[in-house]
């Protein structure tokens, strides 16, 4: 039997473009906006796609670090959830600075290639729901505090209670505040977008019909784990 270095020896080494499917991924822009526009109009939907493209593999890693979260919750393994929430929380954050690259977007440019982007809009984004719903925010229940609130059960204390105690209440507490804080990085997340929205386009209305940044306004009415907010007021 061969040893395992002699394994490792005999099989091809993986790269740094290969691991990463870079070929693919640097291959994955492609603006539609006809080349007589210019260059500076060329490179701003560049710029528009890849922003965009980012957002998506991000929600990505967001959603399988809330599906971990939620699985560890009603395992009641409460020390594995909060390494997942806290890197939820940190995809709001670089999110959210991202979401201000476009005030780097100048609107002229981005309504020079808005024509040809037909319906397309960032409301058709699956996964970017498929997060909203996990936080409690399509009108369901949230799946996600749903698993906490079990866990939370498990252990006999209310949530006014819990919080009454706070930090001496241990992990339970600390994963209530891991989940206030990704309410709260998911509610200025969206709040950027607003702001981002009525920068570059006013009070024109959104690429897929809707109303534009008043539709968008309509989510700042709400935050996930709603419990989590008003128990502050019973305190």
């Amino acid at each position: 039997m061969r040893s395992m270095e002699g394994r490792m020896a005999s099989e091809p080494s993986v790269t740094y473009p290969d691991y990463l499917r870079l070929g693919q991924l640097l291959q994955a822009q492609h603006p539609l906006a006809p080349a007589e526009l210019g260059p500076q109009v060329h490179s701003a939907e560049h710029f528009f796609i890849v922003v965009h493209q980012t957002f998506e593999l991000w929600f990505k890693q967001e959603l399988l670090d809330l599906r971990c979260a939620s699985d560890a919750l009603a395992a009641d393994k409460l020390a594995l959830a909060l390494p997942h929430l806290q890197r939820a929380n940190g995809v709001h954050q670089l999110l959210y600075a991202q979401m201000t690259l476009f005030t780097h977007l100048a609107p002229a440019d981005f309504l020079a290639f808005r024509p040809y982007l037909g319906t397309a809009s960032g409301s058709e984004s699956a996964q970017f729901r498929r997060v909203q719903r996990v936080l409690g925010l399509r009108g369901d229940a949230s799946p996600l505090y749903d698993a906490f609130a079990g866990a939370l059960a498990c252990t006999d204390v209310s949530l006014d209670d819990l919080y009454r105690t706070g930090a001496a209440a241990g992990l339970p507490y600390l994963v209530a505040e891991a989940l206030v804080a990704l309410s709260e990085s998911f509610w200025l997340l969206t709040a950027a977008h607003v702001h981002a929205a009525e920068r570059t386009i006013g009070d024109r209305p959104g690429t897929g019909g809707t109303s534009g940044v008043a539709y968008l306004q309509e989510a700042l009415r709400v935050k996930a784990f709603p419990d989590l907010w008003a128990v502050r007021t019973r305190l």
